[in-house]
């Protein structure tokens, strides 16, 4: 019986559309996935596709959509028998239940098996399909090793399988019904979604691991810290907490299987009880019946409108009152709960739930569910009739083909409305909980209804065309699915204009400041464009559709000109007029007012440019000492036209003869007029041109000369939107703005792949830290150096405008609001113009101006903005010296781009990191006061003291913000607070360092590494205030500061931070100094043994032993780890509670350094109270790749 019922249902599955319709979409995303780069599941930075790593995380990942795999062969094998109506005949056999059940459940999950194993078919097949046709570099690859497909099929798949085959099955025995398997499958769904918003705080990590069905928390916990060597390298292990994590949810499964699986009891009926309303239809029709009365209403033509409504209330009925739909509304809405529960803000501080926010919530975390639901329900609709046997019968009926397609259609739309406002119900009660009364509910609806549900409807209308054409709606399913992987993938082979994909247009970013501001305009036009194609599609489809007995789509197609009828023609011929006419108008904006490539044109753009210029890198080019400029801007319009007087000196040791120039991107009108000499004609394909001058600029000569821009947007364009100039919120950079002298580095193409496929030398990303020939150039670039600045900017009259330096005059003139500013002290060439309706907040301490610019509706945090700017400045003008301003100001921008940036006095800070956090729980973490306070920090690193432009330069500029951010903040809210900060820093290196894209860098040698100059620089500067104290500390840097302070012959470089750092240091403190500058050193340090005397000794002190075992690791750039011996001074600590909970207090007995060597330490301790925690280390704050088992609860 068992042999029998497996065989059967492994013959019954492998023969339905269903098998071959789940194992082309697993085999196809996972083959697309390998062979495309615009498609990535598994792996990313340079794990290898075919590593361990990759394919372990790929399959994890699709066992995650695996629940509907099994729910779709398992659970429904355990209700065929009801649902065929078959039970009666089989239960009146002598079946012995376990052998039935056995067989019928492990022949489906066998089936399950083989469709999930086109998963890892799918990744081999593509590594050995895509090396072979060379669709794959070579350098994405390793070995071949087919122990690591089966080690994490059978390791994480197999199980994950059984885990859910059980569980569903069990339930569906259970329940006798899809209805209840459905809905036990959206609770685990809603669960495990809103679950994993919690796992990744380190508090719930291991607990995660544990209780996850699926091992992915598990899987990620093992491999959280895994170097790009470990990745692609170590084979999965079932050991730790993955074993636990298997053994635990294999025997529950088990458990579950055998408990609710059907083999305790014989195979009975399900009892069905008829309701009242069904016995008196029945009656009623009975009753009609004999009466034989029929009455027979003329009609002189068929009433189209009237068998619209009729049809459409019977489809929206079908519908919106069903249990699937009951069941999508409740994902939506779930969908929603996790990240509103647990938002992901900066450092765990979360933000107001600005509507901005929201909506953007709802359309990004239903956007994949949106599509699984128009694939499901374009199905079910289309093929109702024919599926429930009334197709010819229905049919016959005097009813028009557009009244079915159209009652259909409103059905869905209808759909996708309820959904989309189920959605806006619960932000906008998350809005009301949490304090947030601004709802905006005109832009939920414009948002929601018309940028997002507009393009689903066309897609609605695509996805009908193809279930009409298909012969069944498995295959149009199936076309449907080809054709959304076909659009991923589309740009591969030069079709990434928006106008090849459908319903598609440029996106439409949305900001308090700016609103829609110009990016409407394309969608809009683009809109009309698909509207065209969709009345052809349409039309087509209602034509094509199927009615009567079954006929092939060859002969229907004859039938389409009947079918269509004089409207439908005429629909046709408006779609294709506005289709051709719209995108005429499209073309002509995207691809002749303005230019459009292709990311491979582009690409091969970047290779040629690098090939023909590169020997100029290094080329001697004038450097800019002084800049006044005069700009217009003219917001309505997004046009500036500015012009710079400048002076320029020649540093270098060689005359200049000529030098390039780079005209700026979004610019045609250009002019660079220096004294000497003049700008040759202009290279289009590069958009550069040789200044030649006439009489060679000699070292030290300095001239003067002028640069002038137009800079404007006339039209549209199909993406690469040009974020700076806007409506309202204009904020641009002189590197934007103005032409750029010599060779441009930020054009070469970075992506090492991409590289060799273009045959270029590997690229290096900073210049090596000892290479003194560029210890007078700036980290910003060749060519940049301190100026004199003064700027006089206009703007429309309702606008303000603002440039660095101190406001001297202020009037308006023919509608033009006129500013002129003054720079009263050396400031590097890197200057902002902004111009913007904000309002405006401003104090005056102690003699220096603090103003803040600011949305009217995101003045939440501005106080603590101007707080910080206050402490910040007292403190590094005690520690560092004196603030070189009188004057800081802060100015939000459109949150398009998410940063803020320190020019001289001028932060421009984006709306999306510091106005709009919610700072009304005291416990977290404050990022405005973070953030603002690193800002401010630049004005003395950054600015008042450069670097060197080689490797580490970023170290100077960012790290020792970070580390002076941090004292402020420490000042403010101690050491606890601090302690929280890190641990986020920790956790955030060490995994910024598992997807690095190179090599990762030692600290003084970072190359702009963000990972490393910002997050381990938070940890390193912490660590060394830590050995060497506060104040010893504070004096180097002081020191390093007076030295360098506005110095540029030469830039100072992380050699002479180190110097200073260990000037006054011990052997064993130049040792630590060195572990953290020059090596990428990695503590592992760990408490194996805690003895505590039972009794007091004769002095009333308990005796504390602890047993340490000790190691430094040096790891290569690749993350190969090799062990070095150290001997060191570190934290020893005794507590009365554990010293992860911030919130306790006097939790130290003891805290001491200790001299800790390789290997085995006993320390032993006299305290006089009992601790219930020690360890070393305590407070992390050495890189230690395992913290967790530094402590020892006793």
């Amino acid at each position: 019986m068992f042999l029998k019922m497996l065989a059967f249902e492994w013959r019954y599955f492998t023969r339905q559309p269903s098998f071959i319709v789940t194992s082309s979409i697993f085999f196809l995303l996972t083959f697309f996935a390998t062979v495309s780069e615009n498609v990535q599941i598994g792996g990313g930075g340079n794990v290898v596709y075919n590593g361990p790593f990759s394919i372990a995380q790929t399959l994890l990942i699709l066992g995650f959509f695996a629940i509907f795999l099994v729910v779709n062969f398992v659970a429904s094998t355990a209700t065929r028998n009801e649902s065929s109506k078959m039970a009666e005949i089989l239960y009146s056999k002598p079946i012995n239940p376990v052998s039935y059940q056995l067989g019928r459940f492990f022949g489906s999950f066998a089936v399950v098996l083989t469709v999930f194993a086109f998963v890892p078919l799918g990744i081999f097949l593509g590594t050995t399909l895509g090396a072979a046709a060379g669709w794959v570099d070579v350098e994405r690859l390793g070995p071949t090793v087919l122990s690591h497909y089966f080690t994490a099929f059978f390791y994480l798949s197999v199980p994950t399988l059984l885990v859910l085959a059980c569980i569903f099955y069990a339930i569906a025995i259970r329940f006798r019904s899809m209805m209840g398997v459905y809905l036990s499958a959206v609770a685990l769904f809603i669960g495990y979604n809103v679950a994993v918003q919690f796992a990744g705080e380190p508090a719930y990590r291991e607990l995660a691991a544990l209780i996850d069905p699926f091992g992915y928390s598990a899987f990620a916990e093992v491999t959280r810290y895994w170097t790009m060597h470990e990745k692609n390298n170590s084979a999965i292990e079932l050991s730790g907490v993955l074993l636990q994590n298997r053994a635990i949810w294999l025997v529950a499964a088990i458990a579950i299987l055998a408990l609710f699986g059907g083999f305790k009891r014989g195979l009975t009926l399900t009892k069905v009880k008829a309701k009242k309303a069904e016995k008196s239809a029945v009656n009623d029709s009975y009753t009609a019946a004999l009466a034989n009365r029929i009455n027979i209403k003329n009609s002189p033509r068929i009433n189209t409108l009237a068998h619209l409504k009729t049809r459409t209330l019977f489809e929206v009925k079908q519908v919106i009152f069903s249990a699937p739909f009951l069941i999508l509304g409740l994902i939506t809405c779930f969908m929603l709960m996790a990240p509103l529960f647990d938002p992901q803000g900066m450092f765990g501080t979360p933000n107001w739930p600005l509507t901005q926010t929201m909506v953007q919530l709802v359309a990004g975390s239903t956007g994949l569910l949106m599509l699984v639901i128009l694939a499901y329900y374009s199905a079910e609709v289309v093929w109702r009739e024919r599926n429930s046997g009334m197709g010819d019968i229905i049919d016959s009926m005097p009813v028009n083909n557009i009244t079915f397609w159209l009652s259909k259609f409103i059905a869905i739309a209808l759909v996708f409305v309820l959904l989309y406002s189920f959605g806006t119900f619960v932000t906008v009660a998350n809005q009301a909980l949490k304090g947030y009364t601004n709802f905006e509910l005109s832009q939920y609806a414009f948002r929601l209804g018309y940028i997002n549900l507009v393009p689903l409807m066309m897609t609605v209308v695509m996805a009908f065309f193809l279930q009409v054409i298909s012969p069944n709606k498995y295959v149009g399913m199936l076309l449907f699915m080809v054709y959304i992987i076909g659009t991923l993938v589309l740009s591969n082979f030069g079709f990434s204009h928006p106008m090849w994909q459908f319903a598609d247009a440029p996106s439409v970013p949305y900001s308090d400041i700016n609103q829609y501001g110009h990016f409407l305009t394309a969608h809009n036009w683009f809109m009309l464009y698909w509207l065209g194609a969709s009345l052809v599609l349409g039309a087509l489809s209602y034509a094509l559709w199927h009615r009567g007995p079954e006929q092939p789509l060859k002969a229907r197609i004859k039938l389409v000109p009947y079918y269509l009828g004089a409207y439908g023609k005429a629909t046709v011929a408006a779609g294709l007029i506005i289709f051709i006419a719209s995108g005429s108008y499209i073309y002509q904006n995207t691809r002749v007012l303005h230019v459009y490539q292709e990311q491979d044109d582009f690409e091969l753009e970047q290779a040629n440019y690098e090939k023909a210029y590169v020997q100029h890198k290094e080329d001697n080019i004038p450097v800019i000492t002084k800049v006044d400029i005069n700009a217009d801007i003219f917001p309505s319009e997004r046009k500036i036209e500015a012009t710079a007087n400048i002076e320029f000196i020649n540093v270098g040791d060689t005359a200049i003869e000529k030098f390039m120039v780079h005209k700026p991107r979004y610019t045609e009108q250009y002019s660079v007029e220096l004294a000497g000499g003049a700008l040759g004609e202009l290279d289009k394909t590069y958009s550069l041109a040789w200044f030649t001058f006439d009489k060679p600029l000699q070292p030290g000569e300095t001239r003067s000369g002028k640069l002038s821009v137009v800079r404007e947007h006339k039209g549209f364009r199909a993406g690469n939107e040009d974020f700076t100039l806007l409506n309202n919120g204009t904020f641009i950079n002189n590197g934007d703005l103005l032409p750029h002298f010599g060779y441009y580095e930020g054009y070469q193409i970075v992506d090492r792949h991409k590289r060799r496929k273009h045959g270029l030398e590997p690229l290096e990303r900073a210049n090596k830290l000892e290479d003194d020939r560029y210890y007078n150039e700036s980290f910003f670039g060749k060519g940049t150096g301190f100026i004199d600045f003064e700027a006089t900017i206009s703007t429309s009259e309702d606008q303000f405008a603002i440039a660095p330096g101190y406001l001297t005059e202020e009037r308006v003139e023919n509608g033009r609001r006129i500013f002129h500013y003054q720079m009263d002290a050396p400031m590097v060439n890197f200057y902002s113009i902004m111009s913007a309706r904000l309002e405006a907040k401003k104090e005056n301490y102690n003699g220096i101006d603090i103003e803040i610019y600011y949305h009217k509706t995101h003045d939440m945090n501005v106080d603590r903005m101007i707080e910080s700017v206050k402490d910040s400045i007292d403190y590094f003008t005690e520690a560092f010296g004196p603030y070189q301003h009188k004057q800081m100001r802060i100015i939000e921008f459109p949150g398009y781009r998410s940063f803020a940036q320190s020019f001289a006095n001028t932060v421009p800070y984006s709306e999306e990191i510091g106005f709009i956090t919610d700072l009304r729980d005291p416990e977290n973490i404050d990022p405005v006061y973070y953030v603002t306070a690193h800002e401010v920090a630049h004005q003395w690193w950054g600015h008042q003291v450069g670097a060197a432009n080689v490797q580490g330069s970023a170290i100077i500029s960012e790290a020792l913000s970070q580390y002076s951010a941090l004292m402020v903040m420490e000042k403010k809210y101690g050491a606890e607070k601090i302690r929280k900060f890190l641990k986020y820093e920790l956790d955030r290196y060490l995994r910024g360092r598992t997807t690095e894209a190179l090599e990762e860098m030692p600290f003084m040698r970072s190359e702009n590494q963000q990972y490393i100059h910002y997050r381990k620089g938070s940890v390193v500067m912490m660590s060394l205030k830590d050995r060497l104290g506060e104040t010893r500390l504070n004096k180097a840097l002081a020191d390093f500061l007076a030295e360098f302070k506005y110095q540029s012959t030469p830039y100072p470089t992380t050699l002479d931070l180190m110097s200073y750092i260990s000037r006054d240091a011990n052997d064993s403190e130049k040792q630590f100094v060195s572990n953290l500058f020059e090596h990428i050193s990695l503590y592992d340090l760990k408490t194996t043994e805690v003895v505590v005397a039972d009794q007091q000794d004769e002095n009333g002190l308990y005796t504390v032993t602890l047993t340490i075992d000790a190691k430094l690791n040096r790891a290569d750039s690749k993350g190969k780890e090799t062990e070095v011996e150290f001997s060191d001074k570190v934290d020893i600590g005794l507590f009365s509670a554990d010293p992860e909970d911030l919130s306790a207090d006097n939790t130290v007995l003891y805290l001491q350094k200790h001299n800790i060597k390789s290997g085995e330490n006993i320390i032993e301790l006299k305290v006089k109270e009992l601790p219930k925690f020690a360890g070393v280390d305590p407070f992390v704050k050495l890189i230690d790749r395992d913290s967790g088992d530094n402590i020892k609860k006793l």
